[in-house]
């Protein structure tokens, strides 16, 4: 054992197949733990998370608040990247705030009909696919023997996406917004790139190679995404102007992009909240968001006769059919008639310290 610690409310449970699984007691609720000796790092980080989210009173046992206690605490939720944790977290919290005290013997496929009737299109999906997981993790932790979800379907309906910023929006927003205020170069970061908020905000010349590409790991997929930053590829030539605005606001004297005054990094939450309030400020309607720009980046290189495949590595999208979700309002008469005029594009002066 260890010295100077002791965990206590452990228990071990030994199943049919020889299989040993660890619970941490909490109130009501026995919380899954890692199968791994007490002094791993990694079981005490499990034991004291599973210890933050134990349900507020006490749970019934065998309850819908019980499971979804048990949930978050599980590895299924904690291996999820932290900004669809955030989701997961505010839908589990609604199901065990308004369905909580059922038990999960008892739930039926009437019941989760009757729970997503009265939402959106949007929202009933997303609340079909957090009933999906817990009650697969239910089955899992033989807390039932059959999965009631299966085979339920939210009603279809018209799901409004991120609206793509049209091109007088985005004149619009560099009017306003001039060289040199950080509303523009966090506007010129994230339309270059393409890239989500939870990513912008870790964008800088680190993640800038000597050869002048940037490439990072998406937080939400873990793919790879890659753009051009200092020198543009030929077949991108028809993008100079934008590639211009981004080298005019880029900054030369610090590592990072996007920060706030005190030059830390701005939180993922902030910098989609922000970017939304200056597009309001610079008079763009309320739906010109950072995602939208996202899709603008991915309408842009479609125009300039970019590939299916160069758009996914730039963006970062792995599939056809995501790639084909964000192009489809791109301007069809600029795909088909997109010009490809050999140049080099713009060059930029390497990050200073950095050698030539």
């Amino acid at each position: 054992m260890r010295r100077g610690l002791r965990l206590t409310g452990i228990k071990s449970v030994v199943k049919k197949n020889g299989q040993r699984y660890l619970y941490r007691r909490v109130g009501g609720s026995l919380i899954p733990l890692p199968n791994l000796p007490e002094n791993h790092p990694e079981f005490i980080a499990a034991y004291v998370e599973a210890g933050k989210v134990a349900p507020k009173g006490r749970a019934t046992e065998g309850s819908i608040a019980a499971l979804c206690a048990v949930y978050l605490a599980s590895y299924e939720y904690r291996r999820m990247a932290e900004s669809t944790r955030a989701v997961w977290r505010r839908t589990l919290s609604k199901i065990s705030e308004q369905r909580g005290t059922g038990l999960v013997k008892d739930l039926r496929p009437d019941h989760l009909r009757k729970d997503i009737r009265a939402l959106t299109p949007g929202a009933a999906s997303n609340r079909i696919k957090a009933w999906r997981s817990i009650l697969k993790f239910a089955v899992e932790e033989s807390w039932i023997t059959s999965d009631p979800s299966t085979g339920i379907r939210a009603s279809r309906g018209e799901v409004t996406p991120h609206r793509q910023w049209s091109e007088d929006e985005i004149s619009r927003f560099r009017s306003h917004w001039m060289k040199g205020t950080p509303e523009r170069l966090a506007f010129e970061v994230i339309f270059w790139t393409g890239a989500r908020c939870v990513d912008a905000v870790a964008l800088g010349w680190q993640k800038v190679d000597p050869g002048g590409w940037l490439s990072y790991v998406q937080a939400k997929t873990k793919g790879p995404a890659t753009c051009p930053i200092r020198t543009l590829p030929l077949w991108a030539a028809s993008m100079t102007q934008d590639h211009s605005h981004l080298l005019d606001v880029l900054p030369s004297d610090r590592m990072l992009w996007i920060v706030i005054s005190t030059g830390r990094a701005r939180s993922v939450k902030g910098l989609s909240q922000w970017m939304s309030a200056i597009a309001s400020e610079a008079g763009l309607p309320d739906d010109c968001t950072a995602h939208g720009l996202r899709k603008a980046r991915a309408a842009a290189l479609a125009i300039a006769g970019a590939t299916a495949s160069q758009i996914g590595a730039w963006t970062g999208h792995s599939s056809l059919s995501e790639i084909a979700h964000y192009t489809k309002q791109a301007d069809q008469k600029g795909i088909l008639g997109a010009k490809r005029e050999q140049q080099s594009g713009n060059r930029i002066r390497k990050f200073p310290n950095q050698p030539e």
